[in-house]
């Protein structure tokens, strides 16, 4: 019925070009949002989706490049971050804990993830992915109460498939090699095998120069020097009519050397020139160590700016500080991740399906970084870590498909992980205070069991009921890595944790017509709590609690004027319960990183779009998509301050009466992170023959966003900037398909932005004393103020890539 394919970006997003001409007939988008095959415009959800086709069209390879075409979704990389930190509709949760879950969860091929390391790998030979907005906890469990990112990859087909390409991209000097064979090996099996190899030299010219006694100037010239292997292996076994297998196994490395995960200054409300009191008590110590007991901390070029250059030094292997230093003293970051999962799918009767997911996944993560940042000569600080994780999972459905009234589906869900991270020594570590350091697991065992109930009341109104109960236990023994012994449960107060929620959710789906859908639903979700697996002082409680939300959505899908227009909106408004944010805190006893629960947060706004395909003009089609979001925290109080924060700026609650400082702030009111108020994606798609065998496609996307805060703690400085960012390309193939050459230009305003930073004062954070914060009388230390090193996304991209198949 459908003349044309209009992929809305609350429905379908219709930012990329379809893989066949726009001219032609094409059928409506079929989405698995609910876990079974339905029409997206029949979905009570708030769905942006798109083909694999459509995804490459401008280049759409990872998940930063995913958020130029998915207004609301923001990335960001922390300095010394585990993972990236993904965030919908200003609900993110930061990665610097590395055994923190996220609240956005990521589905591979019916396998969920929560570590943010699955969101590191790059997306090739995708079939399709799903943007589903807001909580998702019926179908995709705990840690989803921000949404889900749902991907299919590609099956092997019915007939043989062979496809290799290349492509190179100028200013970061990268290249990328691909191959995929696929096709029958019998009647009734078939096997897919995609490679995917990339080289970068790196975006960022790293300036860096060694002060000769902590530091080294480093020989890599660029950052961040990066190899990236992808593999994916498919076998498809179909018996029988009614019954299906499929197996996916995956291997992703990513290995960065040079740089490993050190940020870019970009504020320095003190300036570069820095002072060490004579008087100082280590001022013997920095003297003899340096010659001065104040040496060149930043280094001579530094200009505390997002830009193109960055200042990262080497550890100096041969200063006895650091002996035994990993990798020689050059800073790197590896990550090798393991998963796969095999699905069962049998037709028991015409009505019944029976499904299981059994997966698998490990994730190995080492990295070394200088923890005082580029900006800084000297490193005084070293931090090296490793990471673990390993999931089991198992899932079990029955899904109805009845001609009656009534439909359901019921399911059981089983968890065995385990996490680990070893914490690494920092080096020069405060004289006062003791950090535990060593072997820090955590054992998650969690058993579910969801249902939904599908009640047709007219054969245009669909009720659907349903909820989901959790039971999850999560123990913590760390253990001290020097001495092989247990930690003291002093030091971390709590070694246990028990979660038993219920998440319903309820929704009314009207389709008075063929082209039209109204819906309305409430929906309840929770993020497990956990512990903060790294260094903080002895008697600190680590652990923290639950993430639970709740709210309302609604919205309107249509398609008008002979289908060639389609527009789409949906209100939603959620209420967050202690709400998880991780903060850096500057101490006297040095440097911490901590995870809080905000006591309560409010997220409500709109999700709109409007696409056009004029039958005037075959092939054209013109996109527009925004998002208008207001999220805010309700009451925040006990906020961490920033390092040198004084009481006139802010830090005036918890009045410590040893010290006669204030230790927190109010952030009640305030912005929650990374939650620009307005994005909107707007452009066109453009395809149609230049000859009997040619084909030529051309394509232009524009992004704008608002300013949006990049660091929890809200400092003026501490906001990104409004910006636009403008993608195009130009391709040209055969009207076969055989071959494809495209152009592909990215962030062509060269926009250098960053989605997270991290409050620092990497220069004196780790000499007793220098920091002064909470002061009611405005007195500062010789420290100063926490500087900001963000981590930037890539800038401008240029691609020549070419593709030929059999």
């Amino acid at each position: 019925m459908f003349s044309r394919k209009i992929l809305p970006a609350v429905i379908a997003s219709s930012l990329m070009l379809p893989a066949i001409p726009a001219f032609s007939q094409l059928e409506e988008v079929i989405v698995t949002a609910r876990k079974r095959e339905e029409s997206v415009l029949n979905v009570p959800v708030a769905i942006t989706a798109f083909s694999g086709d459509q995804l490459k069209q401008f280049g759409t390879n990872d998940m930063y490049t995913l958020t130029e075409r998915v207004p609301g979704f923001v990335m960001g990389t922390q300095v010394a971050s585990i993972g990236p930190t993904p965030s919908l509709r200003g609900i993110g949760t930061g990665t610097l804990n590395p055994t923190i879950d996220q609240s956005v969860s990521l589905n591979v091929d019916g396998q969920g993830f929560s570590q943010a390391l699955a969101f590191s790998s790059s997306l090739f030979d995708m079939a399709s992915l799903e943007v589903l907005r807001g909580p998702q906890s019926l179908f995709y469990g705990k840690n989803s109460t921000a949404g889900v990112i749902s991907i299919n990859t590609n099956d092997p087909g019915d007939e043989f498939e062979l496809e290799v390409g290349a492509g190179y991209e100028d200013n970061a000097e990268e290249y990328l090699v691909h191959g995929i064979v696929s096709g029958p090996i019998t009647d009734t099996l078939g096997a897919r095998l995609a490679v995917q190899y990339s080289d970068m030299e790196g975006w960022q010219d790293n300036t860096a120069v060694g002060d000769g006694i902590s530091s080294i100037t480093p020989n890599v010239p660029k950052v961040p020097n990066k190899d990236e292997l992808v593999i994916r292996g498919t076998l498809k076994w179909e018996p029988s009519d009614t019954f299906s297998a499929k197996l996916k196994a995956n291997y992703n490395e990513v290995y960065i050397d040079g740089s490993g995960g050190a940020g870019q200054i970009a504020g320095c409300l003190g300036g570069v020139t820095t002072d060490v009191p004579d008087d100082y008590f280590l001022g013997d110590a920095l003297g003899a160590f340096y010659g001065t007991n104040s040496p060149q901390w930043f280094a001579a070029n530094e200009d505390c700016k997002l830009d193109g250059n960055v200042n990262a030094v080497w550890v100096n292997p041969d200063n006895p500080l650091y002996t035994g230093i990993r990798n020689n003293g050059v800073p790197f970051y590896d990550l090798e991740q393991y998963w796969g999962s095999l699905q069962l799918d049998w037709q028991v009767t015409d009505q019944l399906l029976l499904s299981s997911v059994t997966a698998y996944a490990d994730a190995e993560h080492s990295v070394m970084i200088n923890g005082t940042q580029s900006g800084f000569a000297g490193p005084l600080i070293i931090a090296d870590t490793d990471f673990t994780r390993e999931d089991f999972t198992q899932e079990l459905r029955l899904t109805s498909s009845f001609d009656g009234a009534l439909n359901f589906m019921a399911g059981l869900y089983y968890q065995d992980g385990e996490m680990a991270n070893r914490t690494g020594l920092f080096f020069f570590q405060p004289v006062f205070g003791s950090f535990p350091q060593g072997y820090l697991p955590i054992d998650v065992t969690t058993m579910a069991a969801f249902g939904q109930v599908l009640w047709s009341i007219t054969p245009e109104l669909e009720l659907a009921v349903g909820a989901r109960y959790t039971d999850e236990e999560r123990d913590y023994n760390p253990v001290n890595k020097e001495t092989g012994e247990p930690f003291p449960i002093e030091l971390y107060q709590t070694d246990n944790l028990q979660t038993d929620d219920v998440s319903p959710e309820i929704s009314i789906t009207w389709t008075p017509t063929d082209t039209l859908t109204l819906f309305a639903g409430y929906r309840k979700a929770f993020k497990s709590g956990s512990w903060d697996t790294i260094s903080n002082p002895s008697g600190v409680d680590t652990s923290f609690k639950d993430e639970e939300v709740e709210g309302y959505e609604g919205g309107i899908k249509t398609y008008l004027a002979e289908n060639t227009v389609s527009l789409n909106a949906s209100v939603y408004y959620y209420e967050y319960d202690d709400l998880q944010v991780g903060a850096n805190e500057s101490t006297p006893q040095g440097f911490l990183i901590r995870t809080l629960n905000a006591a309560s947060a409010t997220v409500w706004g709109v999700d709109f779009d409007v696409a056009y395909a004029p039958l005037s003009v075959d092939g054209l089609e013109l996109f527009a998509v925004a998002n208008w979001n207001n999220a805010e925290y309700d009451t925040f109080d006990n906020a961490l301050c920033w390092g040198g924060q004084t009481f006139e700026e802010g830090c005036t609650e918890a009045f410590n009466e040893e010290t006669g400082l204030y230790q927190a702030q109010d952030l009640s009111g305030g912005d929650l992170l990374r939650a620009p108020e307005f994005q909107a994606t707007f452009g066109f798609t453009y395809e149609r023959p230049v000859s009997e065998s040619l084909i030529m496609s051309f394509g232009s996307s524009t992004q704008w966003s608002d300013e949006y805060a990049a660091n929890t703690l809200l400092r003026d400085d501490f906001y990104q900037d409004s910006y636009f960012k403008t993608s195009a390309s130009l391709g040209l193939r055969d009207a076969d398909g055989n071959w494809e050459i495209s152009l592909i230009g990215k962030n062509l305003t060269d926009e250098i932005t960053a989605g997270n930073c991290t409050n620092f004062n990497g220069v004196y954070s780790n000499l007793p004393g220098s920091i002064v914060t909470g002061s009611p009388d405005g007195v500062q230390g010789f420290g100063g103020k926490d500087e900001l090193a963000c981590i930037t996304d890539r800038g401008r991209e240029l691609w020549v890539k070419f593709v030929y198949r059999i």
